[in-house]
């Protein structure tokens, strides 16, 4: 009887396991969309981000545009420009990045002022730690999102456009 009981117990263990697993299982998402900013100082720029997650079978699980705050934070030894962006979403979705790293892409000049001196480049951002979430983004096991565009400090073009793709994994 008391090895009935173990059997019983370890099968009924093994079930409720099992089942937490599918629960909390990771599920990755192709990320899509779009960023477009403005400079509002040296470091700092605002705007939107339109942002669609879809499932590997192309089913959209998310798709919001809301507003974007980045940050530039410094540098590494390679010469990237390091940032840190906070997004927020109408319906309370939010995330914090830390760490994404800008690199410029070649021909790296896209535009000029008229004597010449380069004031646009273009940018290959890589986004991979997202530091903290809410509701959708509240448990983020793992991110590779690229932001592909350029940045514009001319004074008749103060505008930053990037299209986002990727993967974003949540638990």
């Amino acid at each position: 009887m008391k090895s009935k009981i173990v059997a019983i117990t370890l099968l009924a263990s093994t079930a409720i396991i099992g089942y937490s697993n599918t629960l909390f299982a990771e599920a990755c998402y192709d990320a899509g969309g779009t960023v477009t900013t403005e400079n509002v100082t040296s470091t700092l720029q605002i705007g939107n981000i339109s942002l669609t997650l879809n499932d590997l079978d192309g089913g959209m699980v998310f798709s919001e545009t809301g507003t974007l705050v980045g940050n530039i934070t410094g540098t590494d030894s390679f010469g990237a420009t390091l940032l840190s962006h906070k997004a927020r979403f109408p319906q309370g979705n939010s995330f914090v990045t830390n760490d994404d790293r800008a690199e410029l892409v070649f021909p790296y000049v896209r535009d000029s002022l008229e004597d010449g001196t380069p004031c646009s480049f273009w940018i290959h951002e890589t986004i991979s730690n997202i530091a903290k979430g809410t509701r959708f983004f509240s448990n983020v096991t793992s991110a590779e999102v690229f932001a592909d565009g350029y940045i514009s400090n001319c004074p008749h073009d103060n505008e930053n456009y990037f299209e986002l793709s990727g993967t974003l994994c949540v638990e």
